[in-house]
């Protein structure tokens, strides 16, 4: 196994201090002579465990530098066995494997003491692309490869030339688990799931990669497919958008700073390269998002997506990025005061507002549409999204500290700073934390923590721990029942209805639409009788926009509308109205408040 490894990745991995040198000198060379935007190779061994850990694989050559320097740092600490074992147990195999016994279980049934060198050498050959060198989907890109394992094994006196010969004559030795299949296709969600085996593991004593654990988790495989249809129907269209904000000005400037020497001719030259253009805009404004289904019943994790690629960046959006929500944030705003007695039909103003802050500066909030004047109930501000009237209501009707209160009591884990612009969501949230919020308005009132693993069994199948999410009554029933109501009108006829005349949902549905300054981020958020997700769409740099147009109802909300479209095709839901999903309650309380959603079954996920 180790072979295998060290022939493919680096043959000196024991007599380097994390780089090489020569190798080094001569990438870069490349990298200037062929003006390569980004530059790939002679990475050691310890330079990659660096990328898997804390970089990501983005080619550029300040993240090579940054790489190299955390992998000096990685040998200063660490001895040799050390850095390969962490190497192979962190490493991506596709299929959901992570390290080389997961890898073995997934693609062969075996453990990795029981591998063979053709098997090793199979494994060897897909870390480089586990897509295109994943020997269940790409089994004859696997072979090629495989086979030039087999001869750098060879070339580094591995094995003989008649070993190879005779090695390279033999098929791909796949024997796959039931479950490979069924683990790839959620790498977010998979990689969740990773992170919290691992602390299971040190509470537990065991081994996520080697002690052939079964775990069961939430993730519904149908619905998983749905969002990754959707995302991929919809998000390409965004990164056209996003790219051609990236002009020939911006594209030159780029240019001249990555090849200082040029020529203006030379740089005149390149940025009329529309490959080139395109591919720097999409590696300078990558459209990113975060998708994230539930069950709103339970909190149960349904799908998960996390970025536009998993093999390009790992960092999961839905878990891990704190963003301002926009207009996402106002349901809790208005339950908040209504909470306190202001009812629905309460008349607001919807004149221009000045707020002297604290400091002493005047804050003019803005309505998206510019438009004002008049009072407008709560129906009518939530719908349009009135931004005056939500400021009006954290300052007259509530304040900002009970609001942020309700919030965090809601799953809201991030900071939320009590002052008036919270009103407009100007506090960042973990997309996870938010959608998950949004159960309380399904559920009148009852919060359940989100989570992905039910279960976990040793390898004898007996029972490690079972889990049960935190449940507790956040809110009153009215108050959530009417805010509930208000955001049906969102998607009615509010900033959602291209939900109805464009997209042609007919389900029930409420929810919200949310937009932050300059359009950096794009949300939409809401549930019908049988799910509940929310979309965020943005870039991460925070500073860069999507563009203009491109708010939370044209760029999150298509997402949305095409996964629950394929949901209801899928799963066949039988109609219902939301009174119905509380009549269908199984009736149990909650301290005193009737938990009203209705009951799904799922088979266990392995």
């Amino acid at each position: 196994m180790l072979q295998a490894f060290l022939a493919t990745e680096d043959h000196k991995f024991y007599e380097h201090w994390g780089m090489r040198p020569v190798a080094l000198a001569t990438a870069v060379l490349k990298a200037v002579v062929t003006l390569d935007l980004h530059p790939r190779g002679a990475s050691t061994i310890t330079q990659q465990l660096a990328k898997n850990l804390y970089f990501g694989p983005q080619r550029k050559l300040t993240r090579k530098l940054c790489e190299l320097l955390t992998a000096i740092e990685i040998e200063r600490y660490y001895s040799k066995d050390e850095i390969l074992e962490m190497y192979l147990t962190q490493t991506y195999f596709g299929a959901g494997a992570y390290g080389v016994g997961a890898a073995a279980a997934t693609y062969f049934s075996k453990s990795v003491n029981e591998l063979g060198v053709n098997e090793a050498a199979t494994l060897a050959a897909i870390p480089k692309s586990p897509t295109r060198y994943n020997p269940l989907q790409n089994p004859q890109n696997t072979l090629v490869r495989r086979n030039l394992v087999f001869s750098r094994m060879e070339a580094v006196g591995f094995i003989t030339e008649a070993e190879r010969d005779s090695l390279e004559q033999t098929p791909l030795p796949l024997h796959p688990s039931l479950e490979s299949a069924y683990e790839g296709i959620a790498p977010y969600f998979t990689e969740n799931v990773r992170q919290e085996l691992n602390q299971l593991g040190k509470r537990h004593n065991f081994d996520p990669y080697q002690d052939g654990l079964t775990v069961y988790t939430t993730l519904d495989a149908r619905l998983q497919a749905c969002a990754e249809r959707a995302v991929a129907k919809i998000l390409p269209e965004l990164q056209d958008k996003v790219s051609g904000i990236y002009n020939n000005s911006q594209l030159k400037l780029r240019l001249k700073e990555l090849y200082p020497d040029s020529t203006t001719a030379s740089i005149r030259k390149l940025a009329n390269n529309k490959r080139l253009a395109d591919s720097l805009a999409q590696s300078e404004m990558p459209v990113e998002l975060a998708f994230v289904a539930l069950d709103p019943n339970n909190g149960h994790i349904l799908a998960m997506i996390g970025g536009h690629d998993f093999e390009v960046t790992k960092f999961n959006r839905a878990t891990q990025a704190i963003r301002q929500p926009g207009s996402s944030f106002k349901p809790f705003v208005y339950a908040s005061a209504i909470d306190k007695g202001l009812p629905v039909s309460a008349k607001i103003s919807n004149e221009e507002l000045v707020v002297t802050l604290e400091n002493g500066d005047l804050w003019a909030p803005k309505n998206f549409s510019d438009e004002y004047g008049g009072m407008v109930d709560l129906r009518q501000a939530l719908a349009k999204s009135l931004n005056v009237v939500s400021v009006r209501l954290i300052r007259e009707h509530t304040t900002p500290r009970d609001v942020a209160t309700l919030a965090r009591n809601c799953g809201i884990t991030t900071k939320l700073d009590p002052y008036d612009a919270l009103a407009l969501g100007a506090s960042g949230v973990i997309p996870l934390d938010i959608v998950g919020a949004y159960q309380v308005f399904y559920t009148l009132g009852v919060w359940s923590k989100p989570i992905a693993v039910t279960g976990l069994d040793d390898q004898y199948g007996q029972t490690i721990e079972q889990f049960h999410n935190e449940r507790k009554v956040v809110m009153s029933e009215q108050t959530a029942f009417l805010v509930q109501s208000l955001m049906r009108s969102v998607s009615d006829h509010g900033t959602a209805a291209s939900l109805r005349s464009k997209y042609e949902f007919r389900e029930p549905t409420a929810g919200k639409t949310g937009t932050t300054n300059d359009n950096t981020d794009a949300w939409f958020i809401g549930f019908t009788p049988d799910l509940l997700a929310g979309v965020w769409v943005g870039l991460d740099d925070p500073s860069k926009s999507l563009g203009r147009g491109q708010e939370g109802g044209k760029a999150a909300l298509p997402i949305w509308a095409e996964f629950m479209k394929a949901a209801y095709e899928t799963m066949q839901y039988p109609p219902s109205e939301f009174q119905d999903a509380a009549r269908r309650g199984d009736g149990r309380n909650l301290r005193g408040i009737r938990w009203t959603g209705h009951v799904r079954v799922h088979r266990r996920a392995h």
